[in-house]
């Protein structure tokens, strides 16, 4: 799951994988073989490029397979959507 996920997360970005590389100070034939399932990254990698990508390290492992900040997102539209619907109730309640 990782291969897919990496590289998913570095072309969302519009980085090349030199770019990763350099950031994470790597070889680009580092990266290369992470992508193509050849290798994987430590767990101090691990947490670098979740730190980089904004996920948790159970996305990158495929563990799991909503990207947290979406998540989060979703969770606040959600509330917000709550909190209008109150206030509207609210003011119809008031009107009648």
């Amino acid at each position: 799951m990782f291969i897919h996920q990496i590289k998913k997360l570095r072309m969302k970005k519009g980085l090349k994988q030199k770019e990763l590389a350099d950031y994470l100070h790597v070889s680009v034939s580092t990266v290369g073989m992470w992508e193509q399932g050849r290798n994987e990254p430590d767990v101090k990698r691990l947490e670098e490029l979740a730190d980089f990508f904004e996920v948790t390290v159970d996305y990158l492992l495929g563990r799991e397979t909503t990207i947290p900040t979406q998540q989060k997102t979703i969770e606040d539209t959600i509330q917000k959507l709550e909190e209008v619907t109150e206030q509207l109730k609210h003011i119809f309640r008031d009107q009648q």
